[in-house]
C-alpha cells in the first residue's frame, strides 16, 4: 500500500468515527507538498504519479478524482466515491486509539490532561510539544500505534485538533518561523 492510499484510508476511517458509517462521496483537501510527500515524487512528476495512483486505486477505492483547485493553486481536492467509502468500511476498521481519541476530544469540558491520558493509554513513549500559548503537538514514537501528529488547540470552543503526517507538520512549523 502506498502512502497516499494509507492516508486516504485513515482519513475515511477518522470521518467514520466522527460521523458514523455513511455511504456518500467524500472530499479531502491536500496541499501540493503533502501530495508530493505521499506520492514520493517531485512537483514536476506529480501529474504522472497522480495518473498512476488513479489507475491503481480504481480497483479498490473506485472512481477517485484528484484535481487542483482553480482558485487555490497548489491545493488539491481528492474525492472518493461512495463505493470507495464502502470498500474502506468493509476492509478496514478504525484503530482503538482513533476511536478513543475522537470520543475524548468531543467531550464537553475536556482538558489537555484528558487528551494526554488518552495518548498514554496506548504508549508511554509519547512526545508532547508546546508550540504556542494554547497549542500542543502530540505524537507516538511507535508509528504502528498511529503515525500522525495531532495539533491540539485550546480556544473558546474547547479543544480542537488537526492531524498531519510528521513530514507535513515539520514543514508547517518551519514555514511558520
Amino acid at each position: 500500500m502506498n502512502k497516499l492510499e494509507r492516508n486516504i484510508i485513515d482519513n475515511i476511517l477518522e470521518s467514520e468515527v466522527k460521523l458514523g458509517s455513511i455511504s456518500t462521496l467524500i472530499t479531502f483537501y491536500y496541499p501540493e507538498s503533502s501530495l508530493t510527500e505521499l506520492l514520493e515524487c517531485s512537483i514536476d512528476k506529480l501529474p504522472n504519479r497522480i495518473s498512476e495512483f488513479l489507475k491503481k486505486e480504481e480497483e479498490y477505492l473506485g472512481n477517485v478524482v484528484i484535481e487542483e483547485l482553480e482558485n487555490e493553486k497548489g491545493r488539491y481536492a481528492i474525492t472518493i466515491s461512495a463505493e470507495g467509502f464502502e470498500w474502506v468500511h468493509k476492509n478496514y476498521s478504525p484503530s482503538d486509539f482513533m476511536k478513543d481519541f475522537v470520543r475524548e476530544i468531543k467531550k464537553p469540558n475536556n482538558t489537555l490532561e484528558d487528551i494526554s491520558e488518552c495518548f498514554y493509554k496506548y504508549s508511554k513513549d509519547v512526545t508532547v510539544n508546546k508550540v504556542g500559548d494554547s497549542e500542543w503537538a502530540f505524537y507516538f514514537s511507535d508509528e504502528s500505534i498511529d503515525p500522525y501528529v495531532y495539533h491540539i488547540e485550546q480556544n473558546i470552543f474547547g479543544l480542537e485538533y488537526h492531524r498531519f503526517t510528521k513530514a507535513a507538520y515539520r514543514k508547517l512549523m518551519e514555514d511558520d518561523r
